[in-house]
């Protein structure tokens, strides 16, 4: 997260995601992955996306969910700006549930293909996983299904349309 998009509209998005997780049952921390000048205003981004640091997830509740906040995205290996594949599954392996704001898309092929093959490499992580795909694409995974299609029925439950849930299988 770089401080020059703080308070954006992704980052409301950031923010109702990890509300709805609350109200799954989840407790909601992030790693905001920060790149820039903070000049002291990380406390804002967290107040403003509603979540702790990770470094501060009390491990109280049963379900533990894990932003991830690259500048840009999720790639097949990490850099600066992304998250890898095994990053999200090494992550997998300490939180029920771990999402990533996901913008790595190329504007000259079709993002919905390249979500598909997003989806089946994390398959082969053994993750489940959940794209929500709008301007502001999001994408979560999980080693247990089942926590994965509870968020879709959720999501579809508060109006969500199931064309904006694409989901993969491990």
């Amino acid at each position: 997260m770089n401080p020059t998009f703080l308070g954006d509209s992704y980052d409301l998005v950031k923010r109702f995601f990890a509300q709805e997780l609350r109200v799954l049952g989840y407790e909601v921390a992030v790693d905001p992955l920060f790149t820039g000048d903070w000049l002291g205003e990380e406390e804002a981004f967290h107040r403003h996306i509603d979540a702790k640091h990770r470094k501060d997830l009390t491990g109280a509740a049963d379900r533990t969910a894990l932003f991830l906040d690259p500048d840009t995205g999720v790639k097949e290996r990490a850099t600066r700006q992304h998250v890898s594949y095994e990053d999200l599954a090494l992550e997998a392996n300490n939180y029920k549930l771990v999402f990533a704001f996901d913008q790595s898309f190329s504007r000259q092929g079709s993002a919905r293909e390249a979500m598909s093959r997003k989806l089946q490499a994390l398959s082969a992580f053994g993750l489940y996983a959940l794209y929500y795909d709008s301007h502001a694409r999001f994408l979560f995974v999980s080693r247990q299904p089942r926590l994965v299609h509870e968020l879709r029925t959720h999501l579809q439950r508060i109006g969500i349309p199931s064309r904006r849930l694409i989901a993969g299988d491990a």
